[in-house]
């Protein structure tokens, strides 16, 4: 058992916060952040003193410092990804599924939180009936908001199973996935928990190979699987997004864990030991981003994260407004996590396990946010000097700095580039190879969508942009090949 050095609150449903407040994205200015307000004011007061006494201009200082930190965030992934190629992940083989014993499977928890999921109700059915798992030994739990009619409706038509039990959840805020799982994790039977997606269509054996993990491995209280889409060839959107995720679970993720780094968890297809989420207090129902902060959460109080070599489809966001509003939402909550974890950042270095695993948080969490505005940040600048040729602009880049810049520049996009082109590879997606090309452009959109959600984070944090569900099922020529896709094993 980890030791937990804050109060944990199971009876609270006001809003279903378990955790104390200052550990919590329910309120972002606390006397906890003021560290940061003293840093700020000693940097500005350390980039004034260089000007007067140095007369180093506060400008170049400043670009510098951005040089050399784009440089640094490229090696750390280089070194990450050189290392995820000798990371096996935990395998578990046919051979070992045959010798199962049914009596010896525990009592499985599946939550799936819905609202206004009408479209894929149908599909979901099917997904979870598929799972190779005693079906009397499945508890899936469908969270469901008393005013959500439409799903309420289709479930009625869809007939569920008698394992599948609706939660209908209090009609309080945070209108948020995690709040629902919060209320979700008090009805669970099970030792062993995951959470699914309403689009998720998992490997049917997951479940099994997850029971076997853990039991092969006592000493792991997380297992994260890999994710793929069952809609990669709807758009050039899906493709890329295809791109992107598979070289974040086949190479990053792999090579964080190899580093016993922190790593950021998904939001679906995650495998818990009950008792680990009850001890840490459970979801943070303000944080938009609850499984990367949980993930985080969890490590700093010695919980260990491993990868189950399983996979789980999903369905990549085909349209660019809702690519958008997702990602604005995952950047809202990478803001939430870093501000939360860094409240008390020595107790955060010590408990995340030293200065090395915090560097690692650091490029990981916020790192990504940082790196994503001031992508668009010289985007801008980039073009304005294009256009313009303005003295200001060439003046904050001398020749140092501008040869630094320049280089990390191309490197990086050939480097980024490169290596969603080998996680593609790797999965033997040659037809998303071509699309790679692209991803220049699918950054500038993540940029966009960042500093967006910095705009949220500041006037309205914990707002949820729904993500909408089975636009690949809405032309009729393509639902049955669809279908078959995604429960395709």
């Amino acid at each position: 058992m980890a030791n937990i050095d804050y109060k944990i609150n199971y009876r609270n449903k006001k809003d279903y916060l378990f955790l104390p407040e200052n550990h919590s994205a329910k309120k972002h200015i606390r006397i906890e952040n003021i560290w940061f307000l003293y840093f700020v004011l000693s940097l500005i007061l350390f980039l004034v003193l260089l000007k007067i006494i140095f007369n180093i201009s506060i400008v170049i200082f400043i670009s510098a410092i951005i040089a050399i930190f784009y440089f640094l965030f490229m090696l750390f992934k280089v070194v990450i990804v050189i290392k995820a190629r000798n990371r096996p992940m935990v395998k578990i083989s046919r051979k070992d599924l045959l010798k199962i014993k049914k009596k010896d499977l525990p009592i499985y928890t599946i939550i799936i939180p819905l609202y206004r999921e009408e479209n894929v109700i149908k599909q979901i059915k099917k997904a979870m009936m598929s799972i190779d798992y005693p079906k009397e030994k499945l508890d899936i739990i469908i969270t469901l908001e008393e005013y959500d009619n439409y799903t309420r409706e289709a479930i009625e038509e869809n007939k569920m199973p008698k394992y599948f039990r609706r939660l209908i959840l209090p009609n309080v805020n945070p209108k948020t996935k995690p709040k629902a799982l919060n209320v979700a994790i008090r009805e669970a039977k099970g030792q062993f928990i995951v959470i699914y997606d309403a689009e998720i269509v998992p490997d049917k054996n997951q479940l099994k190979k997850a029971y076997l993990a853990f039991k092969n491995h006592p000493e792991i209280s997380v297992f994260q699987t890999r994710l793929d889409h069952y809609n990669v060839k709807q758009n050039i959107l899906t493709n890329l997004f295809n791109a992107e995720f598979s070289f974040y679970y086949d190479l990053f993720l792999p090579g964080l864990q190899k580093f016993n780094l922190p790593i950021p968890l998904s939001g679906h297809s995650t495998h818990f030991r009950k008792e680990a989420i009850i001890s840490v207090g459970a979801w943070d129902p303000y944080n938009v981003a609850e499984d990367c902060e949980i993930g985080i959460r969890l490590q700093r109080h010695g919980y260990k994260v491993d990868i189950l070599d399983s996979f789980s489809k999903e369905e990549a966001t085909s349209t660019l407004s809702g690519w958008i509003k997702q990602r604005t939402r995952w950047m809202k909550g990478f803001i939430q996590t870093s501000i939360v974890h860094m409240r008390y950042p020595i107790k955060f270095k010590n408990q995340i396990g030293g200065w090395i695993n915090f560097i690692g948080f650091f490029f990981a969490v916020p790192g990504t946010v940082i790196i994503n505005i001031l992508n668009l940040l010289y985007w801008i600048l980039l073009i304005i000097w294009l256009i313009t040729k303005a003295p200001i602009i060439s003046s904050s880049f001398p020749k140092p700095i501008l040869y630094i810049s320049f280089i990390t520049f191309l490197a990086g996009n050939l480097m980024f580039t490169y290596l969603n082109l080998a996680g593609v590879y790797r999965r033997n997606k040659f037809a998303v190879v071509k699309y790679c090309i692209l991803s220049p452009i699918y950054w500038i959109l993540l940029s966009f969508a960042t500093s967006r959600a910095l705009i949220q984070f500041i006037f309205s944090p914990h707002s949820w942009e729904k993500t909408v569900h089975g636009t690949h099922l809405k032309n009729k020529n393509d639902r049955k090949e669809n279908q078959n896709l995604a429960l395709s094993k």
